[in-house]
């Protein structure tokens, strides 16, 4: 068995087991190393080692056997010190020191000073620190000293303190493997301690720097004051606060070794203990530790006199949590963009709902922008990972909404216009700065540019067939939706429901391209307008464009407002019944109407409204709010707030015809405009062609968004009565609690 384990470099799958031979220190160390990182000449004694010197003496049961006798704390403190005692005055196996002197020789410099530091297995796990716990020497020289202070390094794993914790932790007493990291000593000019993760906030976007004149055991133990760097990790600002530094720690070289206190030259005590080069190198550095050890890093450095910086050892910081960006992973959140459909606190089942939704969907918008499958495939983890859920609250993924953008083909021709499609420009540069995906000159041309005249061409034959691809998709849409509208899902078994949900997304999310090609459709003719109208008609307020789409008919979504307008206009004609809707709660209105004498053909129009439009919410796209069906008081409190307005806002035909004029009007603005521009360019007829397609892309994209709002209320229906059996089962309280699931649940 080998018990030496002196590492230079390590491959990556080496590196993964070092800790359990090594210890967390000295693995940690060749990770380092085998970054091309600055790391003093060191070696390791091996926790194999420790094991096998503990059998040649027969200590291991006999250690055992005394730690089972030691309940009390006094107890536990005199095992410690026999224990100790054992450890200390071991005959160490020759072929040991053979190994050691091997390695102290190849890596160690001439008669050089070592610090000889605990490495035990666990020692810097997450949720457990052994830091401080087990023993350190330092200026340490001479063959027998270094042997000795192995030893005393392996007993410090039966420390007192250290079997309190162990105690205290659950850990068992006996199962001690203490590995011994033996490193050259930097007589350092200044040193310190940085943090990838600011430890008093926790913030995992800030670099914290504690350094000081000489030696680092004048921070660590002495206490003395120390300069503090706080750098943001984006932008590499520094933010300094220099203390006076009247004391440190140097190297005494008349005794042989060890630390002697003196006191900082006048003329260094209140300048910074590093210049701002050597932050900046340390910040750099620190990431790229971070970034390889997947978690942010306290790390021990020193700088000597010659001004190289060294890393003297790095752990993880065990009191962070949140890993993303300290792990080398930035993320951006943004819901700038979402908030407006999922306001306030969103539930798990209507968030796992609609992070499935946009997978399906992006997969049919990758189809239909004809990225290859196997992009499609090779991105899995971007089209599943598009939202998250925080605190309740739904947000984009803004990179990996960049990295789907950067797939679609013709991007590098394109960039611009991809961008400001998808609204994701303010984090292009974060992207390509992580990713480093440029193309060559060469890919440019063969790739980018034959897949960017197959989009375009593509683009181009779905537009010329828009009136048909929606229209086909919508008389798909209506023949599957009064289908499953029709059925009674009360009275169906949850199997059953389970088998049309599974329905519902195979027959509708997954065929969903028709919106898509509509979206595209209306992004490219609603932007070519909105330029028109500020190069071409001198609009530099954006209120043109909005006048040029007003009074669309055959909008689908705008039809339950003209009926509720409609019912308030004829309630004003009727003084007994608007004195009743004004004078009533809407509670009470909910109960009383439906059944009052007086009005039944009112009541047979509000409950064709709720057949009608029952579906509808407040947040349309929220499953777990509730419905009108389900809350017809809130209809009732509508028509109260039309009857308590201007009666003149209730005619809906004065409405179509102001909306009308406004349209006319604008028109008349921007053709003479565009007619004062002269020239023989055909400016009015492109002008009238890209207006044309605007109004039929809005008209469309109205109407679809109305579709998808019918899904959601069947699907909230669905839900709740999956959550009625889920109840009548006892599984749950309410129906209602069927939205603290998720769909997987």
């Amino acid at each position: 068995m080998t018990n030496l384990l002196p590492l230079v470099a390590a491959d990556p799958q080496a590196a993964a087991a070092l800790p359990t031979t090594l210890g967390g220190k000295a693995a940690n160390l060749a990770r380092l190393e085998a970054q091309g990182l600055p790391v003093p000449p060191w070696y390791a004694v091996s926790t194999h080692a420790f094991e096998r010197a503990l059998a040649t003496a027969a200590l291991r049961e006999r250690i055992a056997a005394r730690l089972e006798t030691a309940g009390s704390d006094d107890s536990l403190r005199r095992a410690s010190e026999e224990i100790r005692g054992w450890i200390a005055a071991l005959d160490l196996p020759s072929d040991l020191i053979r190994e050691i002197e091997q390695a102290h020789t190849a890596r160690i410099p001439g008669d050089s000073f070592v610090a000889v530091r605990s490495s035990a297995a666990g020692e810097d796990a997450a949720g457990e620190s052994f830091a401080g716990l087990h023993d350190s020497f330092l200026f340490i020289r001479g063959r027998e000293r270094v042997l000795d202070a192995v030893r005393r390094v392996w007993a410090s794993g039966y420390n007192e303190r250290a079997l309190a914790y162990r105690r205290a932790k659950g850990i068992p007493l006996d199962s001690i493997a203490v590995g011994v990291v033996v490193q050259q000593m930097v007589d350092a000019r200044a040193s310190g301690v940085l943090f990838t993760a600011n430890p008093n906030t926790g913030d995992v976007h800030e670099i914290v720097i504690s350094s000081l004149w000489g030696a680092g055991e004048g921070l660590v133990s002495a206490g003395f004051d120390a300069d503090t760097f706080v750098i943001d990790k984006e932008t590499r600002e520094i933010a300094p606060e220099v203390v006076s530094k009247r004391e440190r720690l140097l190297l005494d070289a008349e005794a042989g070794g060890g630390l002697v206190r003196t006191e900082v030259p006048a003329d260094l005590q209140d300048r910074p203990s590093l210049s701002n080069d050597h932050i900046l190198e340390l910040a750099r550095v620190g990431l790229a530790v971070e970034r390889q050890l997947r978690r942010p890093q306290d790390i021990e450095f020193a700088v000597d006199a010659a001004g190289r910086l060294y890393l003297l050892q790095a752990r993880p910081v065990t009191t962070v949590e949140e890993l993303g960006p300290a792990a080398g992973n930035p993320l951006i959140w943004d819901n700038s963009n979402i908030i407006e459909s999922y306001s306030g606190v969103t539930s798990p089942m209507t968030f796992s709902f609609i992070r499935r939704a946009y997978s399906i969907v992006y997969h049919c918008f990758a189809e239909v922008m004809g990225i290859d499958e196997r992009a499609v495939r090779a991105n899995r983890e971007v089209f599943e990972n598009m939202l998250g859920l925080f605190r309740g609250q739904v947000y984009y993924n803004i990179l990996n909404w960049y990295r789907l953008v950067r797939l679609f083909p013709g991007f590098e021709y394109n960039r611009a216009f991809m961008e400001s499609m998808m609204g994701v420009r303010e984090s292009a540069r974060l992207a390509e700065n992580e990713e480093k995906k440029e193309r060559g000159a060469w890919q440019r041309y063969t790739v980018e540019l034959p897949a960017l005249v197959r989009l375009v061409g593509r683009s181009v034959w779905n537009f010329v067939r828009i009136r048909r691809i929606v229209g086909d998709f919508q008389i798909y849409f209506r023949e599957r939706y009064e289908r499953w509208s029709a059925l009674d899902f009360r009275a169906m078994a949850p199997h059953e429901l389970a088998a049309l949900y599974r329905k519902m997304e195979d027959e509708l999310l997954w065929q969903w391209k028709a919106p898509i090609i509509n979206d595209f459709f209306v992004m490219v003719f609603y932007g070519t307008l909105k330029k028109l109208c500020v190069s071409w008609c001198g609009d530099e307020s954006g209120s043109l464009q909005n006048d040029l789409l007003a009074g669309e008919g055959g909008i689908e979504s705008t039809e339950p407002t003209r009926m509720l307008l409609g019912l308030a206009a004829r309630a004003r004609q009727e003084p007994e019944l608007q004195k009743v809707l004004l004078e009533r709660t809407p509670e009470e209105l909910a109960r009383e109407i439906p059944t009052d004498p007086r009005f039944p053909d009112f009541a047979a129009q509000i409950a064709r409204y709720l057949d009608l439009y029952g579906f509808r919410c407040v947040n349309e796209l929220k499953l777990e709010e509730l419905s009108l069906r389900d809350r017809p008081a809130f209809l009732y409190q509508v028509l109260r707030n039309y009857l308590g307005g201007d009666p003149a806002a209730l005619d809906v035909s004065a409405m179509e015809e102001r909306e009308q004029r406004i349209r006319k009007e604008a028109e008349a603005r921007a053709f003479a405009a565009i007619r004062s521009k002269g020239g023989l360019f055909p400016r009015a007829s492109i002008f009238r062609r890209v207006l044309g397609n605007a109004r039929l892309g809005v008209k469309n994209r109205e109407n679809l968004r109305f579709a998808r709002t019918r899904i959601y209320g069947l699907l909230r229906e669905l839900l709740r009565a999956m959550g009625g059996h889920f109840a009548a089962a006892g599984l749950l309280d309410r129906e209602e609690d069927v939205f603290y699931l998720t769909l997987d649940e």
